[in-house]
């Protein structure tokens, strides 16, 4: 806690300082009114239709199953083309070492198949190597209701195959059908070769339904996550579960709930910790808001006592679980200019409105931005600071970069929006980390600056939020959509990928994921479930990551050869957001599956 005197070129900051400064409203959260039992959180029980149970009327009452792509299940294509008997069961898949390798399977049945579990056997290869079954990760999908943006995609809202969970054993109906996630996650150990094994489904009474595994391991390893080259900005939200999970924000037990989360997100490869250092700098547009990480205190006479223990604290917390080296502050320019302190005369909590370019802007931050520099400069974390703004202005940035130079020269700038960097730095600001949105990635000269900043230092990615409404990581988007992600960045170079929301959970995610539905997305605010549990598109994000990272090193390493390396490029040429906005979902995905093609082929040649 520090006590700071006031600037000389500021007058006494004092509520009556604010007197003829509107405050704009607090937008109100959509009433909720349904509950659910933690138990039994599906709002919808995947069943077969009534045609495929006809169909099937044949068979008997064994447990059914077949190994399928990974796409959303439906009840329309949970059969497919199976006629229940020779469906193909079997998975086969090639793997680098260090990789996560997914599958997905289908279990059906005429009859109630009660106490349904999953068992993977270890992998083994002929010589007698061995992949352990704790590598193998085998969870029930579970639904998750998706209300769907009609404004946009003009989609009814439904039931989606989402959750991935780990309970021990679930109850599959009469006529019902539940889909099966498989991770396996590659030791990065492993002798390269052939790997077979076996996943297992169980129901009550020995009713079993087997699956075999064959896992080609090539030489090639990718390296461990933290030493990724991928830049992943996931923005956290440790209130959405403090209030979720009904604990005190960043007691102990909040911590303890936060850590698996943050660690998942590590293994991802995340380059930020995202802070506060004002209240709700995006004014509350998700379901909790987010509060200060700093605590400011206007003392009588014009001296701040600013309060950084929490921000303190939760900075070192997500450095100890992986995240970093970047610290991105939101924000010197909050959505409706709202700033929050406390009136150390009164104890009254005091809501201002403040515009930057304004006297009293520079008045209000000068102290602080010295302040908080030298605090850095303590914590030894100055030079990972990154002072950030979101889709602001161009006066707004030009305002905030003068106040920022002049009072903390030390901190850097990161912002997401729809400009080009040059622009900027034509007027001599320099915007360290800058992401650009996706819909406008290929408009002008913007892709040309990507090297020329590389080679400067700086990092440049681009972003999704709630737009475009493909590709995107929606509840519902197809799942080749996250995938494409991940190639686009390596197609067009960037240095990675900013995403707005990780965890930002609306009021009851495991049952409904949608929030603000009339114009956003389902999923929008989030990537991941409580529990935690991951989701479909959480792993298939991750995996476009994966293959950014092998596109990168058969890039530097020319042992696959020229003619491979050709093909790849010309691969991912066809990766366009132009192109993509407009695909067809069979399309799109089979843009994916060239590039998969591509290279595998390439990482067979890896030397």
């Amino acid at each position: 806690m520090k006590k700071t005197p006031a600037l000389a070129l500021a007058i006494a900051l004092s509520p009556a300082a604010f007197a003829d400064t509107p405050v704009p409203p607090v937008p109100a959260v959509p009433p909720v009114t349904w509950r659910y039992a933690d138990a039994d959180y599906e709002p919808q029980t995947p069943m077969l239709p009534a045609a495929a149970l006809a169909a099937a009327a044949a068979q008997d009452d064994t447990l059914r199953g077949r190994v399928a792509p990974l796409v959303r299940i439906t009840p329309e294509n949970a059969l497919a083309d199976a006629d229940g008997t020779a469906a193909p069961r079997a998975f086969r898949a090639t793997a680098w070492r260090n990789e996560r390798v997914h599958a997905q399977f289908v279990l059906w049945s005429r009859a109630a198949a009660p106490q349904l579990r999953l068992a993977a056997t270890a992998l083994r290869s002929a010589a007698g190597d061995e992949i352990p079954a704790a590598a193998l990760a085998p969870r029930f999908v579970r639904y998750v209701w998706a209300a769907v943006a009609n404004k946009r995609d003009q989609k009814p809202g439904h039931a989606v195959g989402d959750i991935l969970d780990t309970a021990p054993e679930l109850d599959l109906p009469a006529g019902g059908f539940r889909p099966v996630w498989l991770t396996i996650t590659i030791p990065k150990n492993t002798k390269p070769g052939l790997y077979n094994g076996a996943l297992a489904a169980t129901a009550r009474g020995g009713n079993t339904m087997s699956f075999p595994l064959e896992i080609t391991v090539l030489p090639a390893a990718l390296p461990d996550p933290e030493n990724w080259s991928f830049f992943l900005d996931l923005w956290q939200h440790p209130w959405a579960s403090a209030r979720y999970h009904r604990v005190a924000p960043f007691s102990p037990e909040h911590y303890k709930l936060l850590e698996p989360l943050y660690r998942e997100l590590a293994g991802a490869g995340q380059k930020v910790i995202t802070t506060t250092i004002t209240a709700r700098p995006w004014n509350q547009q998700t379901y909790d808001a987010y509060q200060s990480m700093v605590a400011r205190t206007l003392n009588p006479g014009g001296t701040w006592t600013f309060d950084y223990t929490v921000f303190d604290h939760y900075v070192a917390f997500a450095q100890r679980c992986g995240l970093g080296p970047q610290i991105h502050c939101y924000s010197m320019v909050p959505w409706g200019d709202l700033v929050f302190y406390t009136d150390g005369a009164t104890g009254d909590k005091i809501t201002r409105a403040l515009k930057a370019g304004t006297p009293e802007y520079e008045q209000y931050w000068a102290p602080f931005l010295a302040d908080f520099q030298k605090h850095l400069e303590k914590k030894g974390w100055v030079d990972k600071t990154h002072i950030a703004l979101d889709e602001r202005s161009p006066e707004e940035l030009r305002a905030a970069h003068a106040v920022l130079r002049r009072h903390a020269p030390r901190l850097k700038l990161m912002m997401a929006g729809n400009k080009n960097p040059a622009d900027y730095q034509s007027q001599g600001i320099t915007i360290d980390n800058y992401s650009q949105i996706l819909s406008r990635a290929e408009n002008g000269t913007f892709l040309d600056e990507i090297e020329p900043r590389r080679r400067a230092g700086n990092v440049t990615t681009y972003y999704v939020c709630v737009a475009p409404s493909r590709p995107n990581t929606f509840t519902y988007s197809p799942c080749a959509e996250q995938v494409w992600l991940g190639y686009y960045a390596a197609a067009k170079r960037f240095d990675g990928m900013l995403r707005w929301a990780f965890a930002h959970w609306p009021r009851e995610p495991l049952w409904d994921s949608s929030f603000r539905p009339e114009n956003w997305g389902a999923g929008d605010t989030f990537l991941i479930y409580p529990g935690p549990r991951l989701s479909v598109r959480w792993e298939m994000f991750r995996d476009g990551i994966e293959e950014f990272e092998k596109i990168r090193i058969l890039r530097e390493n020319h042992t696959a050869g020229a003619g491979a390396l050709a093909a790849l490029e010309k691969t991912l040429g066809e990766f366009s957001y132009k192109s993509a906005s407009k695909q067809t979902d069979a399309d799109l995905a089979a843009t994916v599956a060239r590039a998969r093609a591509a290279v595998e082929t390439a990482s067979r040649l890896l030397k």
